[in-house]
């Protein structure tokens, strides 16, 4: 059980029953997800939002939506625990592929490209995302936003009016009180980027956030992916001063001004004269209008 009372020994969870924002989205949960991603189902079938690596996929969307037609899969990237179960849809339905173009682009073993094994799969109808674009489905409105780096083509999905976030592999859920953080993949991916993903995430109002792997992130996801953000910091950086220190640009850039101060201060209480702190800080002071402490 979660803090939901989620029994994620089950497989179908009607996520509506625990979040009104998450209305007319249902979850096929799979073990630890560490071998089959999340799939997210929504219109009833009609729209899958990645597609797993198991065999049974079909049987249980007949389950549990016995009229199914799947007129769509959107691949947030296209490792193959999110798309292993395309082969077993095909035999049922032909549905529109939508994926950002790098990733069908992305070069395979034999000198060919995602997009022509798709093609040798029967696939003609493709959707190919840059980023910024609006998938109108019956009872929402998704934004597709370009996340690189833990693919060169990851993408999240924003549901504009319920501010639900569909995050892929760009961010995951906490264990316990630790962070989980997403690995960039060694052929293309860049913690960097990641990073800056993250960074433009946070700006969003987010209500709840659903990652490709494990649970739902059902509140304070500002606050998680800040976190998020600060370890990539520590990663990318490898001092704490300078991840404190982003971590409070970020904070000033959200407005939060006094959290940002509290940021430099932790980074000047071990070193009082640190060039970086004493100036982020006295910007943050400017902002607030306190131009004695500014200077």
């Amino acid at each position: 059980m979660n803090e939901k009372g989620i029994d994620y020994r089950e497989t179908f969870h009607p996520l509506g029953n625990y979040s009104p924002a998450m209305k007319g989205i249902d979850l096929l949960y799979y073990g630890n997800g560490r071998l089959s991603s999340n799939i997210y189902v929504l219109e009833e079938g009609r729209t899958l939002v990645d597609l797993g690596n198991f065999a049974g996929l079909v049987a249980e969307l007949k389950e549990h939506y016995p009229q199914a037609q799947v007129e769509r899969v959107i691949f947030t990237h296209a490792h193959f625990d999110h798309i292993g179960g395309l082969g077993e849809i095909l035999t049922h339905w032909k549905p529109q592929i939508i994926i950002h173009k790098v990733e069908l682009e992305g070069a395979l073993p034999g000198g060919t490209t995602l997009k022509k094994a798709f093609q040798e799969m029967g696939i003609e109808d493709f959707m190919e995302l840059e980023g910024n674009e609006d998938i109108e489905l019956c009872d929402r409105k998704l934004r597709v936003l370009y996340t690189p780096g833990h693919t060169p083509g990851s993408i999240s999905l924003y549901d504009l009016e319920k501010r639900v976030l569909f995050s892929g592999d760009t961010a995951f859920p906490m264990m316990g009180e630790e962070i989980l953080l997403t690995a960039p993949d060694p052929q293309g991916g860049n913690l960097q980027e990641l990073a800056e993903s993250i960074r433009m995430l946070v700006h969003l109002e987010i209500q709840a956030m659903l990652p490709g792997h494990l649970f739902p992130v059902w509140e304070n996801v500002r606050e998680h992916l800040k976190r998020t953000y600060f370890e990539l910091q520590l990663q990318l950086q490898g001092r704490e001063d300078m991840a404190l220190i982003n971590a409070g640009i970020l904070s000033a850039d959200l407005g939060n001004l006094d959290e940002a101060v509290a940021f430099f201060d932790r980074v000047l209480e071990k070193a009082p004269n640190h060039p970086g702190a004493c100036f982020t800080k006295g910007l943050a002071y400017y902002q607030m209008g306190k131009f004695k402490e500014a200077i």
